[in-house]
């Protein structure tokens, strides 16, 4: 089942590029977050065991929301002609604050979202955001090697493959390498969305004067 936001409430919206945006999490929204989180494709992404119940989600989701100081949460949504915005999935920056550094997450909820660009507009505000409000050095994330979907996605948005772990990880229940993959600030390439919401300008590209 998939949620539509009414299309006379529109979500806080932080950044939108190519009819996807990020917003807030948001607590009417955890029943929505732990049916996604239940699904094959985002345990078998995240080689969870097993599922997680809907009160240890919503506990979960207190957390989330009370601990904001060193974690930025997105809700993903889609633009779609007479629907609205629509919730499509959850992605993440957990920082270290000593180092200025964040572990990236992100999951497409909605199986009609996969395959649609999705995840790499979001991928690219969430990086956009990372070193223009967040001011971190660099942002890292770990991908099953098997996954190259996501990996080409990754790529797409900006993220460069670094190096690979073996055997750390877990694809249908077999041991499976693990990608690691960074992206910096310096090599940037994308909209400079946060640029333009703060000087109200068109939103350029890293580079443009």
């Amino acid at each position: 089942m998939e949620l539509t936001i009414n299309e006379n409430t529109t979500p806080d919206l932080w950044l939108t590029h190519d009819g996807v945006g990020l917003g807030p999490l948001r607590a009417d929204l955890v029943e929505t977050y732990w049916r996604w989180e239940n699904s094959l494709p985002v345990m078998a992404g995240y080689a969870r065991q097993t599922p997680e119940s809907l009160v240890e989600r919503t506990a979960g989701l207190d957390h989330q929301l009370a601990d904001t100081a060193t974690q930025t949460r997105f809700t993903i949504y889609r633009r779609d002609d007479g629907q609205g915005w629509r919730p499509a999935g959850m992605t993440s920056l957990l920082i270290d604050d000593r180092y200025r550094t964040a572990e990236f997450f992100i999951y497409i909820g909605e199986p009609s979202e996969r395959g649609r660009g999705t995840g790499t507009a979001a991928t690219t505000m969430v990086l956009d955001w990372a070193f223009h409000i967040s001011a971190l050095r660099c942002v890292h994330l770990s991908v099953i090697a098997l996954n190259t979907g996501a990996i080409r996605a990754y790529e797409k948005a900006g993220f460069r493959v670094v190096g690979t772990r073996r055997r750390t990880g877990s694809w249908l229940g077999q041991p499976a390498d693990e990608v690691i993959m960074d992206a910096v600030p310096e090599e940037y390439a994308g909209p400079r969305l946060v640029e333009a919401a703060v000087l109200g300008a068109a939103p350029g590209h890293s580079g443009t004067p």
